[in-house]
């Protein structure tokens, strides 16, 4: 037989071996896992408000069950946690007029995400314990757990002066809104280095992180929703209502802090704090770390550079200025 007729009648045979036929196996067809769907919402200005969810099919049907649970105690809810997979979210208030301090987390066990729960409360309450625990956990083989959303960001506390709403700390980010990594500029090398390439840095001086422009003015965005990077007319208006830009600057900074905070009354509430930020040249401006504090607007100048406005330690005024790209400084955000 010739060698093609040979293969033709081995492809359509079933093969002998030792007499025997050879049947072909199958393969076990592998099991698939639906992975299960929690959400937790609450009351962003009254964290007593709270509905959770847990095993359900996706990620909508969750989220709208835990709105609907929250909507039952009475809170105008919204979503602060979305996850799926095995494992647990817990939940941690003080009580009905704690405002912002509560705190939420997820993990493996419930007690491991309690931990985190009760950290990030703690962290807005001073130290006070938030006694009120909740949690709710996906069933076992689920998927692996993983976090969808966490509007832990977004929860910012704010403070009212005249008819503006601000917050009532710098800026403390370090990923972009759409979740990019915000590249660190640990030292002033690392900072020059990403200045000259024209990339986003931000750096951290007397224990607060200072953004440069390329930061600020980046298209993927540094406030969560709800707020925004004031205008150079917004921080104009706070310099009215605190009766000029001569006498602002006393009225906006911290009492404790400074090198010399003769004029401080923080009468504002606004907490001011000296900063230095990062400067063009090798001193990190470490000698002005008490001595003044900075805060970007959204404003470009004319010259193409950026609205600041400085606090010097020695005087009650404040000095508005335009910087380039390269400075760093603090954002205070501004409620929409």
């Amino acid at each position: 037989m010739k060698p093609t007729m040979m293969f033709l009648l081995l492809m359509g045979a079933t093969i002998y071996v030792n007499g025997q036929a050879k049947k072909s196996v199958k393969k076990p067809a592998t099991k698939t896992v639906s992975s299960k769907f929690g959400a937790l919402a609450i009351d962003r200005s009254n964290g007593f408000y709270y509905g959770f969810s847990y095993d359900y099919a996706n990620r909508a049907e969750a989220e709208t069950k835990a709105k609907e649970e929250c909507a039952k105690k009475g809170g105008n809810c919204s979503v602060v946690l979305t996850f799926s997979g095995t494992g647990c979210a817990a939940y941690r208030t003080i009580d009905g007029k704690a405002g912002t301090a509560y705190g939420w987390g997820i993990a493996g066990t419930k007690e491991e995400a309690d931990a985190i729960a009760l950290a990030e409360a703690q962290k807005r309450s001073n130290g006070v314990n938030p006694s009120n625990f909740v949690w709710s956990c996906n069933s076992v083989n689920t998927g692996t757990l993983k976090e969808i959303y966490n509007a832990k960001d977004e929860i910012i506390p704010t403070i009212k002066i005249g008819n503006q709403e601000w917050a009532a700390n710098d800026l403390d980010v370090t990923k972009f809104k759409n979740g990019d990594k915000i590249p660190y500029a640990a030292t002033y090398e690392e900072w020059r280095a990403a200045a000259d390439a024209k990339k986003p840095a931000y750096s951290i001086v007397n224990s607060r992180k200072v953004y440069n422009g390329y930061a600020l003015h980046d298209k993927r965005g540094l406030a969560p929703k709800g707020f925004h990077i004031p205008t150079d007319e917004e921080f104009m208006k706070l310099m009215n209502h605190l009766g000029g830009i001569e006498v602002a600057g006393g009225k906006m900074k911290s009492v404790q802090g400074w090198n010399s905070p003769n004029d401080a009354s923080n009468s504002s509430k606004f907490t001011g704090l000296p900063g230095g930020g990062r400067g063009t040249v090798n001193d990190k401006h470490e000698k002005f770390i008490t001595h003044e504090g900075g805060w970007w607007s959204s404003t470009f100048a004319p010259n193409g550079n950026t609205y600041v406005y400085i606090i010097h330690h020695s005087r009650g005024s404040v000095f508005r200025t335009a910087h380039g790209y390269p400075w760093g400084y603090n954002i205070r955000l501004i409620k929409d």
